[in-house]
């Protein structure tokens, strides 16, 4: 009776009691954008279509920062009104065990607001009051930061330091009532050294997710989620290999670090279409796909449709852990299941928590391309042992 009793009560606050859940050797954290219920159909996400099985932590992005330093919704309909934030922590009454997670920032977020509202101790003890009962108003298992970047686009050099006293006053309200505290954190090795001090940070977090994606030049062709360079690539280029190595030299624990995976491709228009390797020229961004609509991204959703009807050309960088295609002036580098392995089988090498997708509404979650939906999802599952 006592057992049952306990599920019943994390079922009904929505909190799961450590005692009757495993502990997560390998974490497969999940991000979810909430915005994929307005991508046309068949891309259309609803939180429905998510498998907590596949997840330890499943994070819904966006909260936003308003003006007066208060964590907030940045679409009041979706979240609230139409039930996005209560049904996606409502998914913990099939899989009590899965941690929810709300994430405050984004890049479309920027920084001035941030930097603004970690600037004095007033200012951030005003922010964190609020976020607890935010986090309880709404159910959700903790908070996840994704500040980019504390002293850029619009932020001050003082926001390195201000980061670190946020999430030390974070930790400090949130640890008591079993609420998790993570970040999502750059991986270039030259914004971590001016963003954040980074074994004060550590130390304040439950988790820390190096976004391993984004990373590729704007001017030529390049792969945008590189785990190690190739012979042929300059030693400054940006690996994450080189986060990782860099954040367990200044204090943190291998066993914080997660890896960030992207379910979505950087894509370019070439110059010449004859020209096709690395560092070719490009006129600009690839053209926008069918669902994202937007131009130089496109999900691994659009990327493996495209193939599965049109003759593409693919290179698998195998240092780099990451494909590139291209067919006549379109090129495009991304991840597909054999990558993903490859990234997944290298976090467990290494000793790291695991490994996150940056989001799961662009895998190819119905299926249409493979033969069972999620397949990058699945891929990293299995690496880790946990299918």
């Amino acid at each position: 009776m006592l057992g049952i009793l306990l599920v019943s009560l994390s079922i009904l606050t929505g909190f799961s009691w450590a005692e009757n859940c495993p502990t997560e050797r390998n974490v497969v954290v999940c991000y979810y954008s909430s915005w994929a219920v307005y991508r046309r159909s068949p891309a259309t996400f609803r939180i429905e279509y998510i498998d907590p099985k596949y997840c330890t932590h499943l994070v819904y992005t966006f909260a936003g920062l308003n003006l007066d330093g208060i964590m907030d919704t940045l679409d009041y309909a979706n979240d609230i009104t139409n039930g996005g934030y209560k049904s996606f922590t409502g998914l913990k009454e099939k899989y009590p065990c899965v941690k929810t997670l709300l994430a405050i920032g984004g890049w479309n977020e920027g920084s001035e607001k941030y930097s603004l509202m970690v600037e004095t101790e007033e200012s951030r003890e005003f922010f964190v009051s609020r976020v607890m009962r935010y986090l309880v108003q709404f159910n959700f298992d903790g908070l996840d930061i994704d500040w980019e970047y504390p002293g850029h686009r619009g932020g001050i050099p003082a926001d390195k330091e201000n980061f670190a006293k946020l999430l030390a006053m974070l930790k400090e309200r949130l640890k008591p009532r079993k609420r998790l505290l993570t970040a999502a954190l750059a991986a270039p090795v030259g914004i971590i050294e001016e963003a954040y001090d980074v074994e004060e940070v550590c130390k304040h977090l439950d988790l820390v997710m190096i976004m391993g994606y984004d990373m590729n030049e704007a001017n030529k062709t390049s792969t945008h989620s590189p785990l190690k360079r190739e012979s042929s690539e300059s030693s400054s280029r940006p690996t994450v290999h080189d986060a990782v190595q860099f954040y367990t030299r200044n204090g943190c624990d291998k066993k914080q670090l997660v890896l960030g995976i992207p379910a979505y491709g950087k894509s370019y228009t070439l110059a010449d279409k004859s020209k096709h390797g690395i560092g070719a020229n490009v006129e600009g961004p690839g053209k926008a796909g069918p669902y994202l609509q937007e131009a130089g991204f496109l999900g691994y959703n659009e990327i493996c449709e495209s193939m599965s009807q049109d003759q593409w050309t693919t290179v698998h960088l195998k240092n780099n852990a990451v494909k590139y295609s291209y067919k006549d002036d379109q090129w495009v580098s991304y991840d597909d299941a054999e990558t993903v392995t490859s990234k997944t089988q290298y976090a467990k090498s290494e000793g790291l928590a695991g490994v996150m997708i940056w989001t799961i509404d662009t895998d190819d979650f119905h299926g249409d391309c493979n033969k069972q939906a999620f397949p990058l999802l699945i891929a990293a599952n299995k690496a880790l042992g946990r299918q």
